[in-house]
């Protein structure tokens, strides 16, 4: 027997015991059935609930773009018409904003820019409100009429509402208001709104573009 077989006969492996893959694979399979038996019963549940009708309307009724919510009612609650300037709360400067958003008012440069309960917000030409939050959860809309899905730019989208006047929960302890025409969008931080009497769906995309920055669409 050479050196090499000898040394190799002499060499004591200690190889780990062969693990139970069906055990664990029969663990994971009793960890899972219920995670699995949830997910099929919400499943059914949903696909229950769009096959009635009732059910199905309900649950088209609300739509939720990153901190606004918009529901589908048969009548209007009670709201008072106001000018778009009014109960923005006080002037406030780039610094407060960029402190309130955790960045810069969009567009730069801007009008004078007004704030109160984290929204801030300034006057166009038109007139024209744009206001910008990045609270998840502050808007509240009720509306009558046409609410549509749009493309802002990219990666961006955005609902329009348009036709009939809607009612604006714009503050938490504010009164409702009438409001017209209107397009909100969210990026990842930030979410938008644009408001104006005459604003057109193209008007406001032409905006709500220049506000990002970017022609596409």
């Amino acid at each position: 027997m050479s050196e090499l077989e000898r040394s190799l006969a002499a060499l004591r492996v200690d190889w780990p015991e062969t693990p139970d893959v069906a055990s664990r694979l029969e663990l994971r399979r009793r960890r899972l059935r219920p995670v699995l038996a949830a997910a099929l019963a919400a499943a059914v549940a949903l696909g229950a609930a769009f096959a009635v009708p009732q059910s199905r309307g309900a649950i088209l009724r609300f739509l939720h773009l990153r901190g606004v919510t918009v529901e589908h009612v048969a009548t209007l609650p009670a709201a008072e018409e106001r000018p778009l300037a009014a109960g923005l709360g006080g002037r406030i400067d780039d610094a407060e904003a960029r402190r309130v958003l955790g960045g810069p008012f969009l567009p730069t440069p801007h009008g004078g820019l007004y704030g109160r309960d984290g929204i801030v917000s300034t006057l166009l030409a038109g007139p024209v409100l744009l206001s910008e939050f990045g609270a998840p959860e502050l808007l509240k809309k009720f509306v009558t009429s046409s609410v549509q899905w749009v493309e802002v730019a990219p990666g961006v989208q955005g609902l329009w509402i348009s036709g009939a006047p809607h009612v604006v929960l714009f503050f938490p302890d504010a009164s409702p208001r009438l409001a017209g025409n209107v397009l909100v969008w969210a990026t990842a931080s930030r979410t938008f709104r644009l408001e104006g009497p005459g604003l057109t769906r193209a008007d406001a995309l032409v905006l709500a573009r220049a506000v990002l920055g970017t022609t596409s669409g």
